[in-house]
């Protein structure tokens, strides 16, 4: 296990097959809470904490495919990581995407949705209608939106999202996000929605 997440690691700051001139956004992809803060505990023993950090070692192996990203987690293996440290991260990025699964103490409540800052920009916004797009089309999940709340992320100067990838207290949902495959489709769509992003970007915006 140590050895995955030391290649993980390697996996997330530098990448899979892109030479370093191609690595050209600093994507910080975190995945919350960790260690003692074990997240949400939902139906089927799943466990918010390793769920997120699941994906999040997916994204960073799938961004080969995306070789102008340079995919950084805030967070490897099952360790808590304060927002300090979160923040300090973060001050090396271009955007960043804070993962997270929902709960409800009702089990018919299900869907995908986005977190803001109160004070976020545009761009924020952007970004966490993208993903919301990317990841709907790719998984059929209803939309919840994008919501603004007195988040930590107003403290970043980057674009920063936090995402929330269905509920595990829903009984299809909390199924489904413990499927390698759908993992896998979640990834893919958080790159692509990332890759839109960036694209949308005025070149001198960095």
């Amino acid at each position: 296990m140590r050895a995955l997440s030391v290649g993980l690691l390697i996996t997330a700051l530098y990448g899979l097959g892109a030479s370093p001139q191609a690595l050209s956004y600093r994507v910080i992809i975190d995945p919350g809470h960790g260690g003692d803060d074990t997240g949400a505990i939902g139906l089927y023993e799943i466990i918010e904490k390793q769920i997120v950090l699941q994906i999040a070692h997916l994204v960073a192996i799938q961004a080969v495919a995306f070789p102008h990203l340079r995919v950084i987690l805030t967070r490897v293996e099952d360790r808590y990581v304060s927002r300090e440290e979160r923040l300090k991260i973060a001050q090396a990025g271009d955007l960043f995407i804070s993962l997270h699964t929902d709960f409800s103490h009702d089990a018919r409540v299900r869907g995908v949705r986005a977190q803001i800052a109160t004070s976020a920009g545009v761009s924020s916004e952007q970004l966490a209608e993208l993903l919301l797009q990317r990841v709907t089309q790719a998984t059929k999940a209803s939309s919840l939106g994008v919501e603004r709340a007195p988040l930590w992320l107003r403290r970043m100067k980057i674009p920063a999202v936090q995402f929330y990838l269905g509920f595990v207290t829903n009984p299809e949902e909390a199924r489904k996000l413990s499927q390698m495959a759908y993992q896998t489709a979640l990834a893919q769509a958080i790159l692509e929605a990332i890759d839109l992003f960036l694209k949308s970007q005025p070149k001198n915006s960095r």
